[in-house]
């Protein structure tokens, strides 16, 4: 009943929340079969949320066990599908004796085929590379076989990407890999459990990398991003449509890592050198990239337009200012780190916009009144527009800005970009 009353609330918050969703080869997960959707765990809870919402069929999910100490948090995730797994830091030996329960309960799930939801990495670090595969999922899809009735488990392997986390109107690249069927290691998991769980897991881990953009050095980072920032600049994806089944732009930023992973170590430092002084250069100017192409043009030639959105923006900003400038708050100060600030942002809105949404049909009701209800009406539909006038309005003045740029400088960066484009065009041919 919660699962289904917060699902639609959720996919309107992740449809302003972020720019698109790339959701490719959902396909590939089996209808009406006993499925564990394994995936990569970059952020704490935004990537259950996503695929909860825009996958047809109802998920259930698996949890860190200390969310749930609190009565009142446990009906809640209980009561959206979420089955509580214990570790030996969240309580301690006789917490890992619930996990008997829980796997059960998991058991019991894939018994009645139904999908289970495995945050397979166990930790949740937001960082482009696969961390350690716990052996949790292939424990799980074992035992429902050895212990049920199924003929098959299915184990999908789930890649979740994003551009950034922690930042509004980001993009998400989820990819679905070829499903692994459990099926196949369960006769050496009833002769000798430990080395059929270590094989599987190996399995998942190696579909699992094929869906992660994977940057093997922390110190290659910063290179990675300036290509993937200089990539999205020569492929840009067609604007309009939120959710898409594509899996493009994974591809052509996955390529990209995978060839720096590759570089030797004196092509990363003259790559590096390179792109630290293009994308500085870029920052003094107060421009990005695409402003520098001239990818601008567009807005540049809605001054007049823009000019006279700005005082009806300004007013609907008003409505909003009391719940955004209270998220922002508490995850500024109250959260420090990218894997909790972008959940944290995301929800805050929803339920500090509901409770707002909430206050002024109360005032309504107090004074007798429709205005309240209109005013409410109009300031949330306004949300999207005046997102969208925000970033028409940003580019503009960032167009405006790279014209003003001396031509001097703008001579030396076009020669700077077309030398970085000529040694990597080759990485996402």
């Amino acid at each position: 009943m919660l699962y289904a009353a917060v699902r639609p609330l959720a996919t309107i918050g992740l449809k302003y929340y972020f720019r698109r969703i790339d959701l490719a080869n959902a396909d590939r997960i089996p209808d009406n079969a006993a499925v564990i959707l394994a995936a990569n765990h970059p952020t704490t809870f935004i990537e259950p949320c996503i695929l909860a919402c825009f996958l047809e069929t109802p998920l259930n999910f698996m949890a860190r066990g200390d969310f749930f100490k609190n009565p009142i948090a446990d009906k809640l995730l209980r009561g959206v599908h979420i089955i509580p797994v214990f570790r030996l830091r969240d309580g301690g030996f006789s917490g890992l004796k619930n996990n008997y329960e829980s796997f059960g309960k998991a058991f019991q799930v894939l018994a009645q085929k139904k999908t289970l939801m495995i945050l397979a990495e166990g930790r949740c670090i937001h960082e482009k590379r696969l961390r350690p595969i716990r052996k949790g999922t292939a424990r799980i899809a074992l035992g429902a076989l050895d212990t049920t009735e199924l003929d098959e488990v299915y184990i999908v392997p789930v890649g979740v990407n994003f551009t950034y986390a922690d930042r509004l109107q980001s993009d998400v690249m989820i990819n679905c890999g070829e499903p692994i069927k459990a099926s196949a290691y369960l006769k050496d998991y009833q002769e000798n459990a430990t080395p059929a769980i270590n094989e599987l897991t190996e399995e998942l881990r190696k579909r699992l990398s094929e869906e992660v953009i994977i940057i093997d050095k922390i110190e290659d980072e910063p290179l990675v991003e300036n290509i993937l920032r200089l990539y999205r600049t020569e492929h840009p994806q067609p604007a309009g449509k939120f959710l898409r089944p594509s899996q493009e732009q994974l591809r052509g930023e996955k390529r990209i890592s995978e060839a720096i992973n590759t570089l030797q170590d004196h092509e990363k430092q003259a790559l590096t050198r390179d792109t630290h002084d293009y994308f500085s250069r870029l920052e003094r100017m107060q421009i990005d990239d695409p402003a520098f192409r001239g990818h601008y043009r567009k807005e540049q030639q809605q001054t007049g337009r823009i000019f006279l959105s700005v005082l009806p923006v300004l007013l609907l900003l008003i409505w909003h200012l009391p719940p955004v400038l209270l998220v922002q708050w508490l995850a500024g100060t109250k959260i420090k780190t990218v894997e909790f600030s972008g959940p944290v942002r995301w929800a805050g809105l929803m339920v500090v916009y509901l409770i707002y949404i909430l206050l002024w049909l109360i005032a309504a009701l107090v004074i007798g009144s429709w205005w309240p209800v209109v005013i409410a009406g109009v300031g949330f539909l306004s949300a999207s527009w005046i997102i969208r006038f925000t970033e028409r309005s940003h580019r503009w003045l960032l167009g405006w800005r790279a014209k003003r740029q001396t031509e001097h400088e703008m001579k030396y960066l076009k020669k700077l970009r077309a030398q970085i484009i000529e040694q990597v065009r080759g990485f996402w041919a």
